[in-house]
C-alpha cells in the first residue's frame, strides 16, 4: 500500500516518523523527509536516508531500499565523500537491475556519472551519463533525460569543448522550461553562465548568473548558492577585477562552510589561490594552495581506494563471485 506522503507538510512527516504504527508508512515518510532536506541540510538528509534504508531492508522492500541508497549517495556526494557516494549508487544500480526498473536505473547511472565527474574521470563519467540517457528515454522520464543531457554538457565543459557543451545545455534547458522545472532550469542557467565566463562573454555571463542565483536562492539550494557565488568570483577574476573576485569567493567559502557543502570548497580554494598569485600576494596564495592540495590529496587517496575496490569487484565478478555492475 502506498501513502501520499508528498501531500504532507514537513511537520506532519516528522510526526508520522515519530508515531506511525505502520513500518511501511514510516519508511516512506523518512524518504520524503530526506528528499526535502537534500538542498538545506545534507547531514540530516543522509541520516534519514540511512535509517530508511535499514527499515526498508527489514520490510524486504527493494524499491525503497534502492531509493534510500540514491538519497544517501546524493547527500554524500555533495558533502565531498565520493567513495561512499559511489558505493550507494552501485547498490542502487544492482537493485534497480534486479527490479527491471529502467527509470530507477537511469537515476543510479546518472549518479555514478556525477561521482566520476567529480573525480575528474571524464571518460567514465561520460559513459555513465550516456547509459543513463538511454535508460531515461526508454522509461519516458523527460526530467531525467534533461538532467542527463545537461550532465553530458558539463563533461564537455570540463573538457573545454565549449560549443558542444553550450548546445547540450540549451537542449536540456528547453526541456526543463517545457516542464517548468525550476531546479533544472537553474542548473542549466549556471552551466551557460560558465560557458560565457570561459569564452570571455561577461555581460551574457552576468545575465545568466543573476537569473541562476535568483532561482537557487528561492529554492534554498545551499550547494547551488555556494557554486553561484564562486562563479561570480571566477567571472570577476577573468575580468581582472581581483577585489570583487576575492569578495565573492570568500562569500562562497563562508556559505559552503555554514551549510557543510564541502565539495565546492576544493574549487574555491583553487580560485582564491590563482587570484592571489596574479596579485603577487604569494603568502595568501600559498595558504589557499595548501588547503587545495590537502583536499586534493584526500580526494586522490579516496580515488585510489575506489579504483582498487572496483578492480576487486570486477575480479570477483570474473571469477563468478558477484555480478559486475560497474
Amino acid at each position: 500500500m502506498n501513502f501520499d506522503v508528498k501531500a504532507k507538510t514537513t511537520e506532519e512527516l516528522e510526526q508520522i516518523v515519530s508515531d506511525s504504527k505502520s513500518p511501511l508508512k514510516r519508511v516512506q515518510s523518512l524518504l520524503e523527509l530526506s528528499h526535502r532536506l537534500a538542498l538545506k541540510d545534507l547531514l540530516r538528509s543522509w541520516l534519514l536516508a540511512r535509517e530508511a534504508e535499514r527499515d526498508a531492508e527489514e520490510l524486504n522492500q527493494t524499491s525503497l531500499v534502492a531509493q534510500a541508497n540514491i538519497y544517501a549517495a546524493n547527500a554524500l556526494w555533495k558533502m565531498g565523500d565520493y567513495v561512499n557516494a559511489q558505493k550507494h549508487f552501485l547498490r542502487a544500480t544492482e537493485q534497480y537491475i534486479s527490479l527491471n526498473d529502467r527509470n530507477g536505473l537511469s537515476n543510479a547511472l546518472c549518479g555514478l556519472g556525477i561521482v566520476h565527474g567529480s573525480l575528474k574521470d571524464y571518460p567514465q563519467a561520460l559513459d555513465y551519463f550516456e547509459r543513463a540517457l538511454i535508460e531515461s528515454e526508454a522509461a519516458g522520464n523527460k526530467t531525467r533525460t534533461a538532467n542527463c543531457i545537461g550532465n553530458i554538457g558539463s563533461v564537455h565543459h570540463y573538457l573545454e569543448n565549449y560549443s558542444k557543451s553550450e548546445a547540450f545545455f540549451h537542449k536540456a534547458l528547453e526541456i526543463h522550461e517545457q516542464l517548468n522545472e525550476k531546479p533544472g532550469i537553474a542548473n542549466m542557467l549556471n552551466g551557460l553562465a560558465g560557458i560565457k565566463v570561459y569564452t570571455g562573454k561577461f555581460d551574457e555571463a552576468m545575465d545568466y548568473l543573476n537569473k541562476y542565483m535568483e532561482l537557487a536562492t528561492a529554492l534554498e539550494n545551499n550547494h547551488g548558492i555556494a557554486t553561484g557565488l564562486m562563479n561570480y568570483g571566477i567571472m570577476y577574476y577573468k575580468k581582472s577585477d581581483f577585489s570583487q573576485a576575492i569578495t565573492f569567493l570568500e562569500k562562497a567559502m563562508l556559505h559552503a562552510d555554514s551549510t557543510k557543502v564541502r565539495c565546492v570548497k576544493f574549487d574555491i580554494h583553487k580560485n582564491l589561490a590563482d587570484v592571489y598569485t596574479d596579485m603577487g600576494k604569494s603568502e595568501k596564495a600559498l595558504e589557499h594552495y595548501k588547503h587545495y592540495f590537502a583536499i586534493e590529496k584526500e580526494i586522490k587517496a579516496k580515488e585510489i581506494k575506489q579504483k582498487a575496490e572496483l578492480f576487486e569487484r570486477r575480479k570477483n565478478a570474473e571469477n563468478g563471485g558477484e555480478k559486475n555492475v560497474a
